[in-house]
C-alpha cells in the first residue's frame, strides 16, 4: 500500500513545494534544545495562501496528518512530527506586505521572522512589542498560534493582544480571511481569538495584522541586587508605582547566578558582591537628561525603601546589552552543560518566593538533577529548569520527566497558577490540561476540534490526547 505522504507528494506534483531528502527534512524533525525528534518524511514548503489551501485539501481528501511548523524554537513538542506526518512549514510565507502608519498595523505573512519585523519597524519609528530571546528565528506564525509572551508582557501582553485579524486555511483547504486593520469592530463572534493560542490545531495561519507601537525615544535600563528574594512581591509593587512606563522586571535567582558563572567564566556581572536575586528593571522612556533622572530618583528610594541592595544603571546602549545579557545567560548555560527538562509555569507573583523554595527542595529529592531559575516577575511566569548534573546518565535523567512533571505542575496548581505561561501546552503537558482546565472548557476545545477538522489531521496528538 502507498504510503500517505507518497500518495500527497505524487497529488502535488511540483517538486519545488516539497523536500523529500532526509538530509533536507531531518532539521524539521527535532525542535531546537533536541528533546523532541521524529521524522519528516515530507516537507511541503508552499509559497502562497492559496498553495497552502491546496495542500490541506488534498491532506484531508487522502487523510495525510500534517504538521504545521513556523520558526520550530517551541520547548513542549507542538511543532515536529511525532509518528511521521507531513510537516506544513510556513517559512516562505515571508514577507511583510503593508505598514499603515495612521493605523499603526503592519500586515505581514506567517513566515516573517520576528528580527526582520522588528528591522523594518525601527527603520519607520515603531516597535514590536512582543520581544523573545528567540527573536532570529521565530516567526509570527507560531507566535500567534502559541500566544508568545517574552520581556515586555507587563508592559504590553502577549501576541493576543497586538492581533488585530488573521488569515487563516482551515484543515479542509477553506481559506478563512479576516485581516482586519480597525482598532475598534465589535461584529459579532472575534473568530481570529479561537487560533491564538491553539498551536495549529484547528487551522494554518497564513497572514496577520498586527498593532505597532511608536519606537520608544530611548530605554533606562538597571541592573539591581536585592538581599533576600522575599522581597520580589513588594518590588514588584514598588516599581510599577515609581516607573510608569515599566517595560520589563526580570529575575534570575542567585543560585543560578552562581550556576551560569561555572558555565560561562567570561559573563560579567556588573555588580559586587553575592545577592540572593538579580532583577533587570526596564523602562521607556523619553530621551534626554530629564529622564535619566527620573529613573535613577527611582532607583534611590528603593534602595532607601531597603528593597534593593545595590543597583546599577546602563550608560550605554552596550551596557544596557551586559545587563541583558545576565538574564539571558541561563537558557544558554543549560543547554550546554547538559539535558535539561523545563517547565514554564505562572504563579501568582505574590508567591513567587515560596514557589522557588518549593521548587529548590523539590530538585533535592532527585539525585543528578540541579534546579535553575529565572523569570518575568512582571507577569509571574517562572522558569523551573530542572538540569542534568554531571556523572547522570541520560536514559536516566530522561527518565525523571514524569515525577518531576507531576511534581511541579502539582505545586503550581496547589498555588493556582497555570502549567504553561507562554509556549503552550504541545505534547509535553496535554496529560496536565485537566489542572488548567475545566472539563467542560476540555469538551468544548473537542467540540471545536471536531468541527474545524473533522477527520484529525492537523498536529494530531497536541494539546488534546
Amino acid at each position: 500500500m502507498t504510503a500517505p505522504h507518497e500518495r500527497l507528494r505524487a497529488r502535488l506534483g511540483d517538486p519545488a513545494l516539497y523536500l523529500d531528502d532526509p538530509a533536507d527534512t531531518a532539521r524539521y524533525a527535532r525542535d531546537w534544545i533536541g528533546k523532541y525528534v521524529g521524522t519528516a518524511p515530507l516537507v511541503v514548503r508552499p509559497r502562497t495562501t492559496e498553495e497552502v489551501a491546496a495542500v490541506l485539501a488534498a491532506c484531508t481528501e487522502l487523510d495525510v496528518p500534517v504538521v504545521p511548523q513556523a520558526g520550530n524554537t517551541g520547548m513542549v513538542g507542538g511543532g515536529v512530527p511525532r509518528a511521521g506526518e507531513v510537516v506544513l512549514s510556513v517559512e516562505r510565507l515571508n514577507a511583510i506586505q503593508a505598514f499603515d502608519e495612521a493605523s499603526a498595523a503592519v500586515t505581514v505573512q506567517s513566515g516573517v521572522v520576528l528580527e526582520t519585523l522588528q528591522g523594518y519597524l525601527a527603520g519607520r519609528g515603531y516597535d514590536m512589542p512582543v520581544d523573545l530571546g528567540g527573536r532570529g528565528s521565530c516567526q509570527i506564525g507560531g507566535m500567534i498560534a502559541t500566544n508568545a509572551g517574552g520581556v515586555k508582557v507587563l508592559r504590553y501582553g502577549h501576541m493576543r493582544e497586538q492581533v488585530r485579524g488573521l488569515e487563516v486555511v482551515l484543515a479542509d483547504g477553506t481559506v478563512v480571511s479576516g485581516l482586519n486593520i480597525l482598532k475598534k469592530n465589535n461584529t459579532g463572534l472575534d473568530l481570529k481569538q479561537v487560533f491564538i493560542g491553539s498551536e495549529g490545531t484547528l487551522g494554518v495561519i497564513t497572514r496577520a495584522v498586527l498593532q505597532v507601537q511608536p519606537a520608544p525615544e530611548a530605554f533606562q535600563t538597571a541592573l539591581a541586587g536585592l538581599s533576600s528574594r522575599d522581597l520580589l512581591p513588594a518590588l514588584l509593587q514598588a516599581a510599577r508605582a515609581r516607573f510608569p512606563r515599566l517595560s520589563s522586571l526580570e529575575f534570575v535567582d542567585g543560585k543560578t547566578v552562581a550556576y551560569v558563572r561555572a558555565a560561562d567564566p567570561d559573563l560579567r556581572i556588573p555588580l559586587d558582591g553575592d545577592h540572593a536575586s538579580l532583577v533587570v528593571i526596564e523602562e521607556e522612556s523619553a530621551s534626554g537628561e530629564a529622564a535619566g533622572e527620573a529613573f535613577a530618583t527611582g532607583l534611590e528610594s528603593l534602595l532607601e525603601d531597603g528593597l534593593i541592595a545595590d543597583a546599577v544603571v546602563a550608560g550605554s546602549e552596550a551596557q544596557a546589552r551586559a545587563i541583558w545579557r545576565v538574564r539571558e545567560a541561563p537558557t544558554e548555560a543549560v543547554s550546554r552543560r547538559g539535558l535539561t527538562h523545563k517547565f514554564d509555569v505562572t504563579v501568582p507573583p505574590g508567591v513567587i518566593p515560596a514557589f522557588l523554595g518549593e521548587m529548590e527542595a523539590l530538585a533535592e529529592g532527585f539525585a543528578g538533577v540541579r534546579v535553575v531559575l529565572f523569570g518575568h516577575l512582571g507577569d509571574g511566569n517562572v522558569h523551573v529548569n530542572m538540569a542534568q548534573e554531571p556523572g547522570l546518565a541520560d536514559d536516566d535523567f530522561l527518565a525523571m520527566e514524569s515525577a518531576l512533571a507531576d511534581a511541579i505542575y502539582g505545586a503550581v496548581h496547589g498555588r493556582a497558577g497555570s502549567i504553561s505561561a507562554e509556549h503552550g501546552i504541545g505534547v509535553m503537558k496535554r496529560a496536565y490540561l485537566s489542572l488548567a482546565r475545566t472539563p467542560a472548557e476540555i469538551a468544548l476545545m473537542r467540540t471545536l476540534k471536531r468541527t474545524l477538522d473533522p477527520k484529525g489531521i492537523l498536529n494530531p496528538g497536541v494539546i488534546l490526547e
